[in-house]
């Protein structure tokens, strides 16, 4: 027979002795099964399971590739900017029009390349608007084959945990798994028939038999799609980290420094775990604001009781530098106390000296007096963070929360009597704290992430209950933050080390051609 041509005499032999004892076996068992007069009781019980097979897969139809084994959606690690979130988008919506595969079409190593380029090309017009001819250009050898190597590596680890005697068989065994099917399935119809022998009535069961058969295929098919659809997930999830520049430096370095909060992001079995233990971390939080808004008062009421270290922001005058123990958060953070801004102007040295202090910052906290209606600078001010961020779209843009300060000049004045829940308010003074966030809220809009409002005055004792909401902001924030401070320090290192790599690359060029 043909499929015998196709099978080495090893693995026929094999497969006989395997076989063997087992068809005994069956034989024996069925025997001594007719001599007890069960037989003819038990013999539909196949038919019956191979019937509600049959039914089962007729009606629940096999999803396609894209709806098949997707898990959860691609999702952004802490670190990601907003056009890196943007873009996962772009390979949500290509794996669900991707076409069909299943045992044939998974071996074409062309369908992968073709894939991925046109997922490449996607994501080019995404960061860089570039044509067809030129999604490319932007790239460096080093990025491509990291892209290369790290969703090879994730791939493989996947296979290694996931499909059984994925370590074992060979390419040449898998491409030979076809005709073993077709084997086995004559080998079953052999049997089925021989068995009629014994039972005549078998025979009428036979085409549901054979259509039940195809639920082994489907269940084949259903894990191609799945090992499809996870090498879509990561090819797009190592593009966008393409894109975005950060494979710049290969795959091991980035391995080292992002390998924890990108498992967290895109790993199917994970569950979401804060960054907030990473080790090398060093968040920066700016507070800025108009004169006489309570900026310096809030930076004081937070190192209430603390020792800080306080120095001068290099490139600046007066910014300055302090140490702070956010509660909830084993990490120390860096509070910039920012020079005041007026209404009327801001002059050049001070718009410089904040400019700096945003660049610097992964988190801001805007502080503006509740019961000032001025907000013409602080608009200003965040047209002019989001003008730092918007030319350069490689670094995640800082969280901002506006801190309402002098909540006790609103209405009722004389009223005093803390804490207040302005998120949910029942007396006088929670609703006009509600009504402060409300006006803020629709001067900014989406600039703003989130409001808080504290006292910081002298007029009223200080507890600690008045600085919980904005504590509370700034823990809830906080991985945000992180995200934003290894962007930086990586982006930092990278750029200092460029000269040393070159360095290094000439180095070797030169004795290899020695």
């Amino acid at each position: 027979m043909n499929w015998v041509r196709g099978i080495s005499l090893r693995f026929v032999v094999l497969f006989v002795l395997w076989t063997l004892p087992v068809a005994c076996y069956v034989a024996i068992g069925a025997f001594a099964i007719y001599q007890t007069g069960w037989f003819y009781k038990i013999v539909w019980l196949l038919p019956g399971m191979w019937g509600a097979a049959w039914l089962i897969g007729k009606m629940w139809k096999p999803p396609k590739v894209h709806r098949s084994f997707s898990g959860k959606p691609l999702s952004a690690p802490s670190f990601w900017t907003p056009q890196d979130s943007s873009a996962i988008q772009i390979v949500e919506d290509y794996r669900r029009e991707v076409q069909d595969i299943d045992s044939q079409t998974i071996m074409d190593l062309n369908r992968y390349i073709r894939d991925a380029q046109i997922l490449a090309e996607r994501l080019a017009k995404h960061y860089h608007n570039r044509t067809r001819d030129e999604f490319f250009h932007p790239l460096t050898l080093v990025e491509i084959l990291a892209v290369i190597h790290l969703a090879a590596e994730d791939l493989e680890q996947w296979v290694l945990e996931s499909i059984p005697g994925s370590d074992l068989a060979t390419i040449g065994q898998i491409k030979r798994l076809p005709k073993v099917v077709n084997a086995l399935d004559v080998v079953q119809k052999v049997v089925y028939v021989g068995s009629a022998v014994l039972n005549p009535a078998k025979m009428l069961a036979y085409p549901l038999w054979r259509k039940s058969a195809n639920v082994t295929v489907e269940l084949q098919n259903e894990l191609i799609r799945g090992f499809y659809q996870r090498f879509l997930r990561q090819l797009g999830y190592y593009l966008i980290e393409m894109y975005s520049g950060r494979l710049r430096s290969g795959s091991r370095r980035y391995r080292s420094k992002f390998s924890e909060m990108s498992e967290v992001a895109h790993e199917f079995d994970r569950g979401e775990t804060s960054i907030d233990d990473l080790d090398d971390l060093s968040t920066t939080i700016a507070v800025m604001g108009q004169v006489n808004a309570g900026k310096s008062s809030l930076v004081n009421a937070l190192l209430h009781n603390q020792v800080a270290t306080t120095n001068v922001l290099p490139e600046t005058r007066s910014v300055t530098r302090h140490q702070y123990s956010v509660p909830g958060s084993n990490n120390l953070v860096t509070l910039l106390d920012t020079p005041g801004y007026d209404e009327a102007d801001v002059s050049r040295d001070q718009l410089a000296e904040i400019q700096k202090a945003a660049e610097t910052a992964d988190m801001i906290l805007l502080v503006m007096a509740a019961n000032s209606s001025a907000r013409d600078a602080d608009r200003q001010m965040l047209d002019e963070v989001a003008a730092v961020y918007e030319q350069n779209r490689k670094l995640k843009p800082p969280s901002v929360i506006v801190v309402l300060t002098h909540i006790d000049l609103l209405r009722p004045v004389r009223e005093w009597d803390p804490p207040y829940d302005w998120r949910q308010p029942h007396a006088l003074k929670e609703e006009s704290m509600a009504a402060a966030v409300q006006y803020a809220g629709e001067l900014f809009g989406d600039k703003v992430s989130d409001y808080a409002c504290v006292y910081t005055g002298t007029d009223h004792p200080i507890d600690s209950g008045t600085l919980d909401d904005v504590v509370s902001q700034m823990v809830a924030h906080l991985d945000h933050g992180h995200g934003a401070a290894i962007l930086k320090a990586f982006y930092r290192k990278l750029s200092d080390d460029r000269f040393k790599t070159l360095k290094n690359q000439v180095f070797q060029l030169f004795k290899a051609v020695r």
